[in-house]
């Protein structure tokens, strides 16, 4: 069974591969799900189970029929609607009202020079002390220098500082200005920084989450957008990106290394383990998990904050593994998370309302022009299939600000509200 899912999303790649004549969304999202599972059948033949956030040990690996078929069929569920879209058709991206989404960007960049204020100061400090230490303090609960600095800030710019998360958007933002509006030099500059903020957030807590989540990010905005760069475009942003992803490789080898660089494995062998972890766990949490308690705090993150004063942290995560008898904080792609919550049947729901609201956002094949908003939601809902090879990203109540946003220019654009 190892080998199913491996060869299901390689064949799933080619034949998007060649419906859209090349490389697209749908086929970067399939691609994605082709390496990791190249990667789990590494890590069983290399043996390395009950380890690296693997749950299954050599000794109990159960990977049967039913969470075989439901893995690669709810997967391609979310990808699907993406698939609707070609690069190849779309002429423009355009909006109703340019001065909303140029509020939206200055917002991001306001946003992205508080982070900056914040991490300023330790940022040097941080990269050239122990990484592993600093990694360990973070898991004892120690708050890095950042968040004692926001904590003495006034209560508006702290919560003005749960926007953080939302500089994200700035990435797609950087591109449809490059290839759609003309601006200033120094504006996509901004863009660009602001895009940044969570990777230099990330730094704090020698964390390499949000590199990662950046790089996977980036490439979609790159395959999306290409064709409509100019020559100076593709010149200058290569200039200007090729020494941030050094920065970020070189920053991700280093926690690497020095988390892991002394066992067994290696850091290359932590990196297979992560990396192929995810339908291991899927099926470990079909065969293990207990779904007699239905809790909803990462689909609902900022109703359950706010109402039932419940959030996805670790003190949350380690009760809820006391009661599941297992870690539960592993990647099992988007979808084991969703089923670990909401159950099977609450999994299998969820995934057919995200393939509607998609399907709504996208409207029809083979799309000539997308508004901003669109393309933003468009974006937003990428995420979840893209970055859910690992874990479903929208499970803490910040990236519901990101959702609002989005919300925001997708509504005005649809209804044509202007200012």
């Amino acid at each position: 069974m190892v080998v199913v899912p491996f060869i299901f999303f390689t064949l799933l790649t080619l034949y998007w591969w060649k419906k859209h004549q090349g490389l697209d969304i749908c086929v970067y999202m399939s691609v994605l799900y082709a390496f990791t599972s190249l990667l789990c059948i590494f890590t069983v033949a290399e043996d390395y189970l009950d380890e690296g956030g693997i749950l299954f040990d050599r000794y109990d690996l159960e990977l049967s029929f039913i969470p075989t078929v439901l893995y690669c069929t709810f997967l391609t569920l979310g990808m699907l609607p993406f698939s609707m879209v070609y690069k190849k058709d779309l002429k423009t991206i355009s909006t109703p009202n340019s001065l909303i989404v140029d509020g939206v960007s200055w917002f991001l960049i306001a946003i992205s020079f508080l982070n900056f204020y914040l991490v300023a100061d330790s940022t040097i400090e941080i990269l050239s002390g122990d990484l592993s230490t600093i990694r360990g303090n973070h898991y004892e609960g120690i708050e890095s220098p950042a968040m004692v600095k926001a904590e003495s800030m006034p209560f508006i710019l702290r919560f003005l500082y749960y926007f953080n998360t939302s500089t994200l958007l700035a990435l797609p933002l950087f591109f449809y200005y490059l290839c759609f509006s003309k601006k200033k030099w120094w504006f996509y500059a901004l863009l660009l920084f602001a895009s940044l903020s969570m990777p230099l957030a990330g730094i704090q807590s020698a964390d390499r989450t949000e590199m990662v989540f950046y790089g996977i990010m980036f490439i979609p905005c790159v395959i999306f957008f290409h064709r409509f760069m100019s020559p100076k475009a593709k010149r200058v942003m290569r200039i200007a990106m090729i020494p941030v992803a050094l920065a970020m490789i070189t920053y991700v080898t280093a926690v690497s290394v020095a988390r892991f660089g002394k066992n067994d494995t290696g850091a290359t062998g932590n990196i297979v383990q992560y990396g192929g972890q995810n339908y291991l766990n899927f099926c470990f949490f079909w065969e293990k998990a207990h779904f007699d308690q239905v809790t909803a705090e990462r689909e609902m993150p900022m109703t359950y904050h706010y109402a039932f004063h419940i959030d996805n942290d670790d003190y949350r995560r380690s009760v809820r593994s006391g009661k599941q008898g297992f870690f539960m904080s592993v990647f099992a792609t988007y979808i084991g998370d969703i089923m670990l919550d909401l159950s099977p049947i609450g999994m299998i729901i969820w995934c057919i309302l995200y393939f509607v609201i998609s399907l709504i956002v996208i409207k029809r094949p083979h799309r000539e022009e997308l508004s901003v908003g669109e393309y933003m939601a468009f974006f937003a809902l990428s995420v979840i299939p893209i970055f859910g090879i690992f874990y479903y990203r929208y499970m803490a109540f910040p990236y519901t600000f990101m959702l609002g946003i989005v919300a925001f220019l997708y509504i005005t654009d649809k209804y044509k509200i202007e200012f």
